[in-house]
């Protein structure tokens, strides 16, 4: 595709775009603003408009979908807790789901650009995970799994898991898309939600968690019945695991005395990974709260920065809304807000067209999905290639993206991420990554997007809004452990990642 056809079209659409895979919050990120004396008619006045705002948008506090999620006690999402940390679904036996989705890390992994099957030491996640060789050749950050099973519309950066609804002779049909089937195209392997189908593409990556193994396998289908055999210890992987106790930890789960072969199918496992991922419903934070009628939940500047979010610019706000609407705080849709491109990319010149890799309107070029904000403090570095470490250089960004641009690649572009600043090569991540940032700018600039002014007391507040996206068991590690495996838990194969302490950078 050629740089003119990159610049084709328009973006109907304003965002606050911040990306959902996990880093390090920043201290500065995390501060409270100064307590100040607020005097009482303020603070009275300011909820009566945030009152307003809610009332008007139809708020509640609550999320579709979040009272009749898998409970993560039961059995099934617990035999997906077993899968998604056991090394064993990796090709190479060297990479668990959660090497790159760690509840710990926020749901992702703390990186800018995943590493899969090529670190060093496969049990080093987050931070301290290194590539060999430093050779990077995952173009994308890793998205949160955190209320992955709220999602409605679609998963994955560029939405390739896609619930679609369309009318057909008359008659209204919903179905997903998956990449097996095409876009736009029925999977009927897919299963019925969303996050059951997430789980059949990453096992499938050759650089993700395939590696070099199945080499027989020669479509996606033939390497999911591979990892099922290997789980289910019969067929051609038939004493592939040196310790296999996978069938008593299924029947158990499924209450069932079936056969292996019968039992354990690639079916069953993404149905448990699915059910597992869709236990994470981390709703419960202070703006929920505060929506729900407790005006203390919130402190002055957080009330501040909800009033600018839920404002369009026109009128002084910042506009976030029209982009990261509803109780999830996103619309689902896909916008070009010219995030900075570097890294490998999707292209032979570096570029990464998001969206438009799978639907080539000219508004999909440089589109991503709009992830939600719930938990977004936690969930740095931010962007489809993890660019921005904290919520303030996003926010930033909004206010002025051509300047935000520039200031990434005068820290050094690739080379001034954490991830990169001790790669001696680093520099190769930048190659083209100025001229693929100008095309996704020059379209933002084409389009109807007008930035909000925000002075910078109104951009710490905004920042301190979106701290109060935050789940209240994020805050507490005693919390998070029921979605981590612990010494009672059994290991059926002996191949649960074992991170220790080392996730910690």
């Amino acid at each position: 595709m050629s740089k003119q056809t990159y610049l084709t079209g328009s973006i109907i659409a304003l965002s606050l775009f911040f990306g959902n895979a996990s880093a390090t919050i920043q201290l500065s990120d995390r501060k409270k603003p100064p307590t100040k004396s607020v005097p009482k008619k303020n603070t009275a006045q300011l909820d009566a408009q945030l009152r307003a705002l809610i009332s008007q948008l139809g708020l509640t506090g609550d999320v579709e979908g979040q009272d009749t999620a898998p409970n993560i006690s039961d059995p099934i999402p617990q035999l997906g807790m077993q899968l998604f940390f056991s090394k064993a679904l990796g090709g190479e036996k060297s990479v668990a789901c959660a090497t790159c989705h760690h509840p710990k890390l926020g749901g992702g992994d703390r990186l800018s650009l995943s590493i899969g099957v090529n670190a060093i030491d496969a049990d080093i996640i987050g931070p301290r995970r290194q590539a060999v060789n430093n050779e990077i050749d995952i173009p994308r950050n890793s998205p949160t799994i955190f209320n992955v099973g709220l999602a409605k519309k679609a998963l994955f950066w560029d939405g390739r898991v896609e619930q679609v609804t369309r009318e057909e002779d008359g008659n209204v049909r919903t179905f997903i898309s998956t990449p097996d089937s095409g876009f736009g195209i029925a999977d009927e392997n897919a299963g019925s939600t969303l996050v059951e189908a997430l789980s059949r593409f990453p096992v499938t990556s050759t650089q993700e968690m395939r590696g070099a193994a199945f080499s027989d396998a020669s479509t996606t289908e033939e390497i999911r019945s591979h990892i099922a055999q290997r789980i289910g210890d019969y067929g051609s992987e038939e004493g592939g695991l040196a310790t296999n106790d996978w069938l008593a930890a299924f029947r158990f789960a499924f209450d069932s005395e079936q056969s292996a072969e019968s039992l354990i199918t690639f079916d069953s496992i993404d149905f448990a990974l699915g059910q597992y991922q869709a236990s994470f419903v981390l709703v419960d934070s202070d703006w929920s709260r505060y929506v729900k009628g407790d005006k203390r939940a919130l402190n002055p500047a957080q009330k501040r920065g909800a009033k600018l979010f839920f404002t369009q610019a026109a009128e002084g706000g910042a506009g976030c809304v029209n982009c990261h609407s509803g109780e999830r705080f996103s619309n689902d849709g896909f916008f070009n807000l010219a995030f900075p491109q570097y890294g490998i990319g999707k292209d032979v010149n570096g570029a990464d067209l998001g969206r438009a890799l799978l639907d080539a309107q000219p508004q999909n070029q440089f589109a991503f999905r709009v992830p939600s904000l719930l938990n977004v403090g936690l969930t740095a570095p931010y962007g489809h290639a993890g660019v921005y470490d904290t919520l303030a250089q996003v926010v930033s960004h909004y206010v002025d993206p051509a300047k935000a641009i520039e200031a990434f690649f005068q820290r050094g572009g690739a080379c001034g991420l954490k991830q990169f600043s001790l790669n001696e090569n680093c520099d190769v991540l930048n190659n083209q990554a100025r001229e693929n940032s100008q095309l996704a700018l020059t379209l933002l600039q084409s389009s109807p997007f007008v930035a909000a002014p925000l002075d910078m007391a109104q951009q710490k507040d905004l920042v301190a809004f979106l701290h109060a996206l935050t789940d209240n068991c994020t805050k507490d590690s005693r919390c998070l452990q029921k979605w981590i495996p612990n010494r009672r838990t059994v290991d059926p194969d002996n191949l649960r990642l074992n991170v220790l302490n080392r996730h910690k950078g």
